[in-house]
Order: structure tokens, then sequence, then C-alpha cells
């Protein structure tokens, strides 16, 4: 049983398809027919790319591993009792369980947000944004606010005032600015890196308020802690991860966040049947790995390994294990990106090419060949 089809499970059903695993019956439970690689969303916001490049027919990629593509969410699991329940009330019973739902945007249970704000995911969101800025852009006023000052708040903002520039001079008239709860944008990375991202947003016309949090929000603006109001026509609410609640309610271990704590075979730390990758895991070795998408693929083919083998019933040998530094690329939405490696950080044309080549050789390698061959 596969909940959810988050990047890690795609290496999973590459193995099937390759005949890694020994005969079985695999289950796919996602309800979006459509997988996304997120990395490509804010580019596709800002046109750079058609929605059909940056996305995964799901029935076509299950059908060619062999998968059962069971089109709903999994919205409950039960780890003592070996079943999941679907959001159609349905109960499927599982030998072995792999969840890989990636996260939730924190803080929704702000006054409003649920209502009023509109998340990164699933793409239909984005959508709307595309649709609601191109209105905005039309309009000559306007503005849009992102909530959340890390790296995909920040390539949101570029890329909506990027997708705001194709309606030509008067997209410059809609306000667009960030609003974010730390002293300064993304200092994870360093403080080189957060200049280069304070840079674009200048250049781009992005306004940054730091410092700051969001007390609620409404169909007219967005109210700070601090008193003030902002007008707001669209919030985009691009906040940190958060666990989904069902987690926590599974019989599985979880951290102090609610994601499920795993060791080094991705499996859980109390229930040798469920494994778990992506953000919507925690590594018990390792608690303060990133929760990034870089961390999730680099998941799927030790979870593959571990995968073929529990349903073998063998002793698990493939290991994760994070590294210490990894490969940051962020699209500034003006044909440039800034490149990312530890402390050192360097903006250009040429790091765009990089992104672009790396994005997409992901999605090819999932994508069905030329001719069915």
């Amino acid at each position: 049983m596969l909940a959810g089809l988050g990047h890690a499970h795609l290496f999973v059903l590459e193995a099937l398809q390759n005949g890694a695993f020994a005969p079985c019956e695999v289950i796919v439970c996602n309800a979006e027919p459509l997988h996304v690689y997120s990395g490509m969303v804010p580019g596709w916001l800002g046109g750079r790319y058609a929605e059909s490049e940056l996305s995964l027919d799901i029935a076509s990629v299950c059908a060619r591993s062999g998968a059962t593509w069971e089109p709903h969410h999994v919205v409950a699991l039960n780890a003592d009792q070996s079943f999941v329940r679907l959001d159609d009330g349905r109960e499927l019973t599982f030998d072995v369980c792999s969840v890989a739902i990636g996260s939730k945007p924190a803080g929704l249970e702000t006054p409003g947000a649920r209502e009023h704000a509109t998340p990164l995911k699933p793409l239909q969101q984005v959508e709307t944004i595309k649709q609601r800025l191109t209105t905005l852009g039309s309009f000559r006023s306007g503005a849009v606010t992102i909530v959340g000052g890390g790296l995909a708040g920040i390539e949101m903002a570029l890329a909506a005032r990027a997708q705001l520039r194709q309606t030509g001079d008067r997209g410059d008239a809609v306000t667009v600015r960030i609003v974010n709860r730390e002293p300064q944008l993304y200092v994870a990375r360093g403080h080189r890196l957060s200049r280069l991202l304070a840079d674009a947003c200048a250049q781009l016309a992005v306004r940054v308020e730091n410092d700051v949090e969001v007390s609620g929000v409404s169909a007219r603006d967005v109210a700070l802690r601090d008193g003030r109001q902002l007008a707001s026509d669209i919030v985009i609410w691009a906040t940190g991860p958060a666990a989904a609640p069902w987690l926590r309610d599974s019989g599985l271990a979880v951290d102090a966040s609610g994601f499920v704590l795993v060791n080094e075979h991705l499996q859980s730390t109390t229930c040798r049947r469920v494994f778990a990758a992506g953000d919507c895991a925690t590594l018990a070795y390792a608690p303060d790995t990133p929760k990034a998408g870089v961390y999730a693929v680099r998941m799927g083919p030790p979870l593959a390994q571990s995968l073929a083998q529990a349903l073998r019933g063998e002793l698990l040998s493939a290991q994760y294990q994070p590294q210490r530094r990894w490969l940051t690329l962020v699209n500034t939405g003006d044909g440039r990106a800034i490149a990312s490696w530890g402390p050192f950080a360097i903006r250009g044309k040429w790091a765009m090419r990089w992104k672009d080549r790396i994005d997409r050789a992901f999605i090819a390698r999932f994508r069905e060949p030329p001719n069915g061959i």
C-alpha cells in the first residue's frame, strides 16, 4: 500500500516496473490525477513551463508499473490492524504500507486562513492563483500577499511578479509582498543566500515585511499582530511544513510535530510493516534533517529496496543517510536562479539553465518513453 504519491514513491513504482519486487499487489492511494514536481511550479506560474512539462499522469505511471491506482486520499491508518481508511469511507488492508503524503502548510488555524488564503498544493490551487493574477494585472491595481519567508514563499512571490509582468507594464502597478515572521529572509543557509534573495526581491519590486506575524486573514486584507492591516486581493499561504493530523492517531511513533519517526531503513520505529519518506517522515537518528524535496528524492531508491526486502521477509539492508550539504537552486523569476551550496551562493542565468536541466531530467525519468519503448 502506497499512501500518497510523493517523490519517493515514484522510485518505488520504477523499481516495481523493473522487476525488483516479488509478485505482489501494489495499490497507490492518491486523489489527484497528476503528480506535480514542486520544484517547477514557480516556473509554471511565471510562464516558463506548460502544465504538461512539470506533471506526470498518475494513471499512466501506475499502469506501466502494474500498480493499481485508487483515486482517493488516505485519511486514517491503523498500524495495529494493518488497514488504511480512504476519504470515501472504505478500509483497505495491507501487508506493508509506505506513507509519502508530504506535509500541510503550517498555521492554517489562523483566523480566516482556511477561508481566504490559498495554499500552494495541489496544483489546482496554483492554477487559481494564476488566473487571479492575470485579472489583477489587467486591472492595473491590487495587492498580493505571500505569507511565509522560506524558499517556497520567496519563489512564489518572484513568480507572481513574473506572471503579472506578462500583462505588460500594467503588472508593475500591482503590489507583491512577502510577510515573514523571521528578522531576515531565509537565513538557514547563511547570510550570503539571504542577501541574494533580498536583492532579487528588491530588483523585481517584491516588498518584504520582516519580523511580523499574521493574526488573521479576511477577504480584503491580512491583519498583523502589530495592528496593521495589509490590503490584499490574493493571499498565498506558503508557511513551513505541518503534519497531517491523522498520523498522530495511527498508532505509529511520531515526533513532537506529528511526523512519523523512522529508522535508517525508512521504517517506522514502532511498526515493522509501515514505512514513511519525504516531508511526512522524521529521521529518528537525524531529526534536524530539513523537510525539502531534495531529501525526498534521495530517499526514493533505499525506500524501494527496503519495501522489496520487507515483502520478501528478508532482513533490511538499504540505509538512508541524509547528506550534510545539498544544492539549492532558487528560480528568481527573471531568467536567473540562485545556486547555493553550504555557505556559498551565486546568481546567474547559467544557474537557471542548470536548474532547468535537473528538473526536466527528473520528470523525464518517470515519463512514458516515446512510442511506448
